[in-house]
C-alpha cells in the first residue's frame, strides 16, 4: 500500500486549470522529488498532499484513507510540513519552536513540557545538530540554522511523512547540503518517507530515490534519475540542451542552451530537404 498518494488530482485558480488529473504514489520508507519548470504546478501538488489546499477534483489518500476524511489533529500527528519560506518574526527560541512540534500529540490540558515530549524535543534538536543553539532566539540564527530549526518541528512531530517544498532555495550551497543529507538521515534512519519539490535537478538526482517530473499541470515523466535524465527528457520538460554525466551511478545535468522549439525543428528539417532535393 501507498504510503500517500494522490488519485486523478486537480485544481483550478478562478477558470484557469493549474492541475489536470494527475496521479501519484509514494511508497513507504521512499523520497520522491518532484520537479518541473516554473509555474508547473509541483508546489500546488505538495500542497493537496499536505492538506493545505483542497483539490477540485480527485483525492489525496494516506495509508490508504482519504485525507479530507482524516481528523485535522491525527493528520497533523502523521504529516509534516516544511514550506519554502517561514514565519520570521517570531519571538521564540529554537527550542520553544521545536516544542510546538509536539502540539498535535497534546491533550487539551497539557503544554508540551511533559517529560516524554521533552525526549522527543532533544531528539530532534539533536536530529538537526541544534543542541548548541537551542535556547537562542530565532532572530539570531543564520538562514541555514533558521531552516533547521523549522525543520526539528517538523520532525518533533514524528510524522510517518515530510513534505518539502523547494526547502533549500534560499540557502548557500553548503548549508543546502547540510538540510538535504540532514533529510537524508531522517529518511535512512528513521524510515520517513520524503515527498520534496526541488529546483535543482542534480541534488534531486543525488538524494531522491525516484523523480516525479510535473510540466503544465501534468506527470511528464517519472522514474530513477539514472532513468530520466537523458537528452529528450529535458529537451522535452524544461525546453534545454546539454550534458549528462554519471558519477557512481548518479547523473549530472549540465545545461548549455534552450532547445529549439519542435515546430521550429520541423520546419527546419523540412527546409533541409527542400535544400537537398
Amino acid at each position: 500500500m501507498s504510503r500517500i498518494s494522490g488519485q486523478s488530482l486537480k485544481l483550478s485558480y478562478g477558470d484557469r486549470p493549474v492541475v489536470h488529473g494527475i496521479d501519484l504514489d509514494v511508497q513507504p520508507g521512499e523520497w520522491v522529488g518532484i520537479i518541473g519548470p516554473n509555474g508547473s504546478g509541483k508546489s500546488t501538488v505538495l500542497r493537496m498532499l499536505a492538506r493545505l489546499t483542497r483539490p477540485h477534483g480527485g483525492k489525496a489518500m494516506l495509508d490508504g484513507t482519504d485525507l479530507a476524511v482524516i481528523p485535522n489533529k491525527e493528520a497533523a500527528q502523521r504529516i509534516g510540513m516544511l514550506a519554502q519560506t517561514q514565519e520570521s518574526g517570531l519571538e521564540l527560541t529554537v527550542r520553544e519552536l521545536v516544542r510546538k512540534g509536539r502540539h498535535p500529540h497534546l491533550k487539551w490540558y497539557q503544554d508540551g513540557s511533559a517529560e516524554a515530549h521533552e525526549r522527543i524535543v532533544d531528539w530532534a534538536l539533536s536530529a538537526a545538530s541544534l543542541q548548541s543553539l537551542q535556547h537562542r532566539p530565532l532572530q539570531a540564527l543564520s538562514g541555514g540554522e533558521r531552516q533547521r530549526a523549522w525543520l526539528a518541528m517538523a520532525i518533533a512531530q514524528t510524522p510517518s511523512v515530510l513534505l518539502l517544498d523547494e526547502p533549500a532555495t534560499y540557502l548557500d550551497i553548503a548549508h543546502q547540503l547540510e538540510l538535504m543529507e540532514l533529510v537524508g538521515r531522517l529518511n535512512r534512519e528513521q524510515g520517513i518517507t520524503v515527498v520534496t519539490v526541488l529546483h535543482d535537478l542534480n541534488q534531486a538526482a543525488r538524494y531522491c530515490h525516484r523523480l516525479i517530473a510535473v510540466k503544465d499541470g501534468r506527470v511528464a515523466a517519472q522514474g530513477r534519475p539514472a532513468e530520466l535524465f537523458t537528452a529528450a527528457f529535458f529537451r522535452d520538460v524544461f525546453s534545454v540542451e546539454g550534458r549528462i554525466t554519471m558519477d557512481n551511478g548518479i547523473p549530472s545535468f549540465q545545461a548549455e542552451r534552450a532547445a529549439m522549439p519542435r515546430e521550429e525543428q520541423i520546419e527546419l528539417l523540412h527546409l533541409r530537404e527542400t535544400v537537398l532535393n
